[in-house]
């Protein structure tokens, strides 16, 4: 596999990523009541515990996707740029 074609699929998967993380936040914002209550009754969490965790998993994701996605695809671009410009 080219690195063109592997840059194309990395920034793809980070805006996937970004989108599914945007989804997920607007998601918690509008229902957040009504994910806890529906999440109480299998786990015993408090209302604040329960924001904690989603919280922390919001960052857990979004870090993932900087460090899996977005910095390999930089990187290619990077030495794509340098080989360019060192010919």
């Amino acid at each position: 596999m080219n690195t063109q074609k592997l840059s194309g699929i990395l920034i793809r998967a980070f805006w996937a990523g970004i989108l599914l993380l945007a989804l997920w936040a607007n998601l918690f914002i509008l229902f957040s009541v009504r994910m806890y209550a529906s999440h109480a009754q299998w786990f015993s969490l408090s209302y604040h515990e329960f924001e904690l965790f989603m919280y922390g998993a919001m960052i857990f994701l979004k870090l993932s996707l900087l460090l899996f996605f977005l910095l390999p695809y930089l990187a290619i671009k990077w030495a794509e740029y340098s080989k360019k410009h060192s010919d």
